[in-house]
């Protein structure tokens, strides 16, 4: 009698805990991939967030950054170009990823009435500015 609830036990608990290691959660929490990229061979030891506030109508300059950089737009909606790829928007939610030294032509809040925010991760190795303006 022992052994069959032994092997009752394992097995619900391996049933119950299979979800839970399959999505990488800790807990009841739900956990939705929204970005993957390979990185590239480079030192990178220092990692920085930054949040970014876009009032209305708001453009970037163009710009590059010494490391990769994930990005996760926080309210609103922008429209990102990158180096070799077309415009595209992300609202609330959405992500995306710059290589190293990638040309990031524009990121721009699209609303003229409201205001829009993202969080850039940057890894770097410390040293080199975060942000490197382009002439235009």
């Amino acid at each position: 009698m022992n052994k069959s609830i032994a092997a009752v036990t394992l097995s619900l608990a391996t049933f119950v805990s299979g979800p839970v290691l399959a999505h990488g959660g800790a807990g009841d929490e739900a956990v939705t991939p929204v970005a993957e990229a390979r990185l590239p061979q480079q030192a990178s030891s220092h990692a920085k967030a930054l949040r970014v506030d876009f009032a209305p109508g708001v453009t970037s300059r163009p710009h590059t950054h010494p490391g990769a950089v994930f990005v996760v737009v926080v309210s609103g909606e922008v429209e990102s170009a990158l180096e070799g790829e077309a415009p595209k928007r992300f609202k609330a939610g959405d992500a995306w990823y710059e290589a190293p030294e990638q040309l990031h032509r524009v990121t721009r809040n699209v609303s003229t009435t409201q205001p829009a925010s993202l969080v850039a991760w940057l890894l770097s190795d410390g040293k080199t500015p975060l942000v490197k303006p382009i002439a235009q």
